[in-house]
């Protein structure tokens, strides 16, 4: 083994540690749902990654899905179906760009769309929205609940809209969402293993260097 292809191995095995680096792109958005008549309020955030959110596109991701990395949202001012559910209280993810290419470092709401602006609760302006009940599907909005549908994680009722208590509450409107900021890579996909061997091609290469410059004095 010659100092040339210990350098050349640990060019490859860099410029492929590099690539899997950038090919990862958590993206988070903060997002508000309210109802303006109560004081009822949904605060949270999700994480998508974003190589795997369509953009523009028809987004419905059944959990657990790669595409859905993590979620929190906080419901408060409600008559019923108040706190803070993570992901594991949801089975459903809708993100409906309406065929709009969004524009995801500004405010999305109110960003237009092939029909009305984004946001808009129309049925024909995209869509935002999480689920906690099992009625998934192009059907998921029927007839509001009236009583919860056995989880009290609040759950999608209508276009960007958020039932609390398990959709049983005050229906909440999305005001607000954009991205906390530039998405950020993830931990390098190398394994130990790879590791391992990048560091013994390191020793190797120093012990060659040093080898030739002994042969050359």
């Amino acid at each position: 083994m010659n100092a040339s292809f210990v350098r050349n191995t640990l060019a490859a095995l860099l410029f492929a540690g590099t690539l899997g680096v950038a090919n990862a792109a958590p993206l988070t958005f903060n997002f508000t749902f309210d109802d303006p008549a109560s004081t009822a309020q949904a605060v949270g955030s999700i994480t998508f990654e974003d190589t795997l959110l369509l953009n523009p596109g028809a987004n419905d991701f059944i959990l657990p899905n790669p595409a859905v990395l993590a979620l929190n949202v906080t419901v408060s001012g409600s008559a019923s179906g108040n706190g803070t559910f993570t992901l594991a209280d949801f089975n459903e993810i809708v993100f409906d760009t309406f065929g709009g290419t969004l524009d995801f470092g500004s405010q999305l709401v109110g960003q237009p769309t092939n029909g009305g602006a984004w946001g808009t609760p129309d049925g024909n302006s995209g869509d935002f929205n999480l689920f906690s009940s099992q009625n998934a599907g192009t059907s998921r909005y029927g007839t509001q609940p009236a009583a919860p549908t056995g989880s009290i994680a609040p759950d999608g009722v209508f276009f960007f809209t958020l039932g609390a208590d398990g959709g049983a509450g005050e229906p909440m409107e999305l005001v607000g969402m954009s991205v906390t900021g530039a998405a950020a890579p993830a931990t390098l996909p190398i394994d130990r293993g790879a590791w391992f061997a990048l560091a013994g091609l390191l020793a190797l290469a120093g012990l060659l260097a040093f080898r030739g410059r002994a042969v050359r004095h």
